[in-house]
């Protein structure tokens, strides 16, 4: 067999796509029931310095544990009725004789943003020394051991079952004494053969690290954190203790578990003796509350237990800026929260992947990684199911692995997922998976055809109409002008990825349609409406965000507008919340105007500008939460996976990286006066990595340069001098 999981050198840790023995079970009649938890275990035989291996399929959840210690918690998420394989290096965790394997699975069974509504099973094998000693439909017994209550509340509408317990002191004996018969094991039946796919992607980082005590029962973690909460308690009486947490404190010191419209807490009812407890799902937070509901205890400790991505500490960027080095940090944190095995919106209240945050999430994802495997299989996720039962036939989810019966659906979200795919194209080269889109892609450009008026406009998009979070998204009825830009830039992509010039002179024709209906000789109009006698009108309003979507897609160019372009780039932006300049024009969000609004400042060379702007709205972020978020106050979540783009936006106009092809094997660096004296980074690339090192006297770089074996480098012409030496 090949081996697998974590520690392993062999090139291919994660391409497991079979079990040898291992059947799917579960309990009879049991395989839909909401929020059961079944709990699997297996005595194995070992020796010493012998390969070992468990291989494991599931739904919905699992935690594993080898003698009591914490190995691991999966399944890697995989496509709509596929399951991904993980493989886990037993090894370090054996011990001469008799070995307690223990699965808690977690059968939810109940659609959200973040799990699929799937029926519950267990697939599992333990492979020693080459041989499988132990595999469900033939080992491993399962037990209803009832230490989790069924009935509760969800966590929030985009997750599963707030957790709420019921122990005794000795709860855990189950996971670390082999003779334990303190339950009658439960009848497991094998059920339907499942289609298995390897996880592909990099096992998380496990990391612990403990929070600190503070006033009123209040714990603080250095900074927003992700994982699996701990606590260890004392109780000298029945007690009910509540453990509320959350990313930031409420007005009155407190932390405020429903903040986010989510029940931000665990319920534990304990008898007299002492506890390490650890959660089941892993949460979000930088502060945690105790509260003593009845009884007598006292709380002795909050940790967490990390649920991060592992393979991001080889990149680094180091200015003479601390501000723009903090924010790096803060990135890199914000990005190891959101990316495991898709690109999280959250890690709090959903932990879902949405369209378009991917398209910036995934950039970040391959400089800090130097590869895409993530993007890969986030894209499959889209690609592999024949079609997406509770949503209109061409369209594509939102978020995965979503589950939405209530027939919900972003049509510009979807768009989204065809422009990303030509940058996976450009850091991949994965020329097969853009061929396996083609018929997604076409099915979508299929879907939008019923919507197209007699301008060839999209009109009346049905379901959620999303521009982005502000005042420009109550202005998407009848034409909305921005979702028509993105349709055209769409048109534009897909044209270019499938050699099909009919959908580039579609595009050009939607973008002039727009410039002689919307532009009003000052500004982009958001939406036109359908008025008596069925006559589009405008609605006269224009958005700070409208302004953004139409140069983003070449609608508008600072040579076709220079006069919008002059006034975007000079008086708008953030800054306009101090100067309150331009108030008939609504102000654009964080996401996505004003990643936008970097995108159009990096085409144009504004480095010194990007690098003020973003001191200015982010470093209050970090300062305050060690993340980066989602809106430009706490009113949402604070950790979101797209505001990691920050570290590419560092690498690429400040370090000067402007692009890296793995296909073509070059580097092209873009060298611009950001105001810095100097700066170095690594990026990697593959197992190797681009390492820059610049100073910088007067107009001129001297930059040094170490590339991957095999690699050239080109150099964008600016108006300043640039001499590089290769190390």
């Amino acid at each position: 067999m090949v081996a697998c999981g974590p520690n392993e050198p062999q090139s291919n840790p994660t391409d497991i796509d079979s079990f040898v023995k291992a059947k799917p079970v579960w309990a009879e009649g049991r395989e839909t029931e909401k929020n059961m938890i079944l709990s699997f275990r297996e005595v194995v035989k070992a020796g010493l310095n012998k390969e070992s291996y468990i291989r494991i399929a599931a739904s919905t959840d699992y935690r594993l544990m080898v003698n009591g210690e914490f190995v691991a918690h999966g399944p890697c998420v995989a496509a709509h009725d596929f399951y991904r394989i993980d493989c886990y290096n037993l090894k370090p965790y054996l011990k001469w004789g008799d070995n307690l394997i223990t699965l808690e699975v977690a059968g939810y069974n109940e659609p959200s943003y973040y799990l699929l509504d799937q029926p519950s099973f267990l697939q599992a094998e333990v492979e020693i020394n080459g041989e499988v000693v132990a595999a469900t439909g033939s080992e491993f017994e399962a037990y209803d051991l009832k230490q989790r209550k069924q009935d509760v509340p969800e966590f929030s509408f985009q997750r599963p079952h707030t957790e709420y317990y019921i122990l005794s002191a000795d709860f855990e004996q189950w996971l670390s004494d082999a003779a334990w018969q303190g339950a009658e094991a439960v009848k497991l039946v094998e059920q339907p053969t499942k289609t298995l796919l390897s996880r592909h992607v990099e096992y998380p980082d496990y990391r612990l690290h403990d929070a600190v005590a503070q006033e009123n029962n209040i714990y603080a973690f250095e900074c927003n954190s992700t994982g699996f909460l701990g606590v260890k308690v004392k109780v000298e009486e029945p007690t009910r203790l509540q453990v509320r947490f959350d990313e930031v404190l409420w007005e009155d010191g407190n932390v405020n578990a429903s903040r986010l419209g989510c029940q931000a807490y665990i319920i534990y009812e304990l008898q007299p003796g002492e506890y390490t407890i650890e959660s089941f799902e892993p949460y979000t937070m930088q502060y945690v509350q105790t509260e003593v509901e009845s009884g007598k205890c006292s709380v002795e400790g909050i940790y967490m237990r990390d649920y991060c991505n592992s393979d991001v500490d080889r990149a680094t960027f180091v200015s003479g800026n601390a501000d723009l080095n903090r924010l790096f940090e803060v990135a890199r944190e914000t990005f190891r929260q959101n990316a495991l095995d898709v690109f999280m919106d959250c890690p709090s209240r959903e932990r879902a992947g949405w369209l378009c945050d991917s398209y910036f999430t995934s950039r970040v994802a391959f400089d800090l990684s130097g590869d895409t495997q993530i993007e890969r299989n986030f894209i499959q996720n889209f690609l592999l199911p024949e079609k997406f039962k509770h949503i209109d036939e061409g369209m594509l989810p939102m978020c995965y692995p979503s589950d939405h019966p209530n027939q919900n659906h972003i049509p510009n979200w979807a768009m989204w997922f065809v422009v990303e795919l030509e940058e996976y194209l450009h850091r991949s080269g994965d020329r097969e998976m853009i061929d396996a889109a083609k018929p997604r892609v076409y099915a979508l450009i299929d879907y939008f055809k019923p919507f197209l008026n007699e301008d060839g406009l999209l009109e009346k998009l049905t379901r959620w109409v999303f521009v982005e979070w502000s005042h420009a998204n109550n202005l998407v009825q009848d034409v909305s002008y921005p979702s028509n830009m993105l349709y055209a830039h769409m048109l534009d992509v897909a044209g270019r990825l499938y050699n099909d010039a009919a959908l580039n002179k579609q595009a050009e024709q939607v973008r002039e349609t727009i410039r002689q209906q919307s532009f009003d000789g000052e500004y982009f109009i958001d939406n036109a409406l359908r008025g008596k006698g069925g006559k589009l009108a405008l609605s006269g309003e224009h958005t700070e965000a409208c302004q953004y979507y139409a140069f983003f897609t070449r609608t508008a160019t600072p040579e076709s507008h220079p006069d919008l372009w002059k006034r975007l780039r000079d008086e708008f932006g953030p800054v306009r919340k101090q100067t309150n300049a331009y108030e008939d024009v609504p102000f654009a969000n964080a996401f996505i105007g004003n990643y936008l609004r970097n995108e159009l400042l990096s085409r144009e060379g504004l480095s010194a500008q990007i690098l003020s702007e973003t001191v200015d709205f982010y470093l209050p972020m970090a300062n305050l939460t060690g993340t980066l978020w989602e809106n430009m106050t706490t009113v949402a979540s604070c950790n979101h996976g797209f505001a990691s783009h920050i570290a590419h936006v560092l690498y690429r106009d400040v370090l000067g990286v402007y692009d890296i092809s793995p296909a073509e094997k070059m580097v092209t660096l873009r060298m611009i006066d950001s105001g810095l004296e100097q700066c170095k980074g690594s990026i990697p690339v593959g197992d190797e990595s681009v390492d820059v090192e610049w100073t910088k006297n007067g107009d001129d770089f001297a930059v040094i340069l170490s590339l991957p074996e095999g690699y050239n480098y080109g150099v964008v012409p600016t108006t300043n001098k640039v001499n590089v030496v290769l190390k």
